[in-house]
């Protein structure tokens, strides 16, 4: 019998070496993501045969796993056949969400004639150049220019790096921004996760932007380097009140921490089709896709 375990934070270490041996690019590959929604998403893991192992069940829905991680020989042909016994042992077939294109191919190899793979277009990843959510130059980005001058034509603002002054101020911030909302299990979710990388950025080691307006914090966002050539965005928060927020702290977030990074992952739409506008509109230069698969 497999033992999974809760994710904790003292894991990351562990997490660390397994994600930086494959170099991966997809925004589920960083421990940040994986603690901050283990409680709504219910992640556990285990080890088995050196392949870090994750499985989760969100809202009491079938469970699934990702794609088990290595870091030295590959053995998918062993792993995968135990993680199934394991599913069956719990009545579950074995089912595999957010596999990139090159790691089906490796599961393809690896157990031919065992998937069926589909595609998982709301969790697609949105991956632009840095170079252009900062300049924000030519006709495509007319629109967004226009949003961040008038911004800043319309309101006192200063932009500073999250820190242990501002912290409590972006928790109280969010705070305000969800009353209304209990009853919305999404918005506790994301309240939860918003709370675990605040609190423990220090900690997960990321990076954070505050944009304050007339003084009070208005803005923020949290990410980290993803590989070497990117940076992913876990977090962002504006208040819509106030007209080009959303543009304004993302060109400084990424200008101010992000400028010698080629390429920026800003996760993916959720099939909610009004982010999925909004992320279109920055005119991602390609898109990280996933799969669904099933063991059979």
């Amino acid at each position: 019998m497999i033992a999974f375990k809760d994710i904790e934070l003292k894991d990351k270490a562990l997490f660390d070496q397994y994600f930086a041996a494959g170099n991966y690019e997809s925004s589920e590959s960083t421990f940040t993501d994986l603690f901050i929604w283990r409680i709504s998403d219910q992640l556990k893991y285990a080890v088995i045969q050196d392949h870090l192992c994750i499985v989760a069940k969100y809202r009491n829905r079938y469970p699934y796993a990702f794609c088990p991680l290595y870091m030295g020989e590959r053995a998918y042909d062993r792993v995968l056949p135990t993680l199934a016994d394991y599913f069956h042992s719990e009545g579950f077939p074995l089912v595999l969400k957010a596999v990139t294109e090159d790691r089906k191919r490796e599961l393809e190899e690896a157990l031919p004639g065992k998937w069926i793979f589909c595609e998982d277009r709301s969790n697609y990843d949105y991956v632009y150049s840095t170079k252009e959510l900062i300049e924000l130059k030519g006709k495509k980005f007319r629109q967004k220019r226009n949003h961040v001058n008038k911004f800043k034509k319309s309101y006192e603002y200063q932009y500073e790096e999250l820190n242990d002054t501002n912290l409590s101020e972006c928790l109280d911030t969010e705070l305000v921004w969800i009353s209304g909302k209990e009853g919305d299990e999404s918005i506790l979710e994301e309240k939860k996760a918003v709370y675990e990388i605040l609190t423990n950025y220090r900690a997960l080691k990321v990076t954070g932007g505050v944009l304050r307006i007339n003084g009070s914090v208005q803005a923020f966002t949290l990410g980290e380097l993803l590989n070497p050539y990117m940076a992913v965005t876990h977090i962002e928060k504006a208040n819509t009140d106030y007209d080009g927020s959303f543009p304004i702290i993302n060109q400084l977030f990424t200008a101010k921490a992000w400028s010698q990074v080629p390429y920026i992952n800003r996760e993916e739409d959720m099939g909610i089709l009004g982010m999925r506008k909004a992320k279109e509109s920055y005119h991602p230069v390609r898109m990280i896709k996933k799969y669904t698969g099933f063991y059979v």
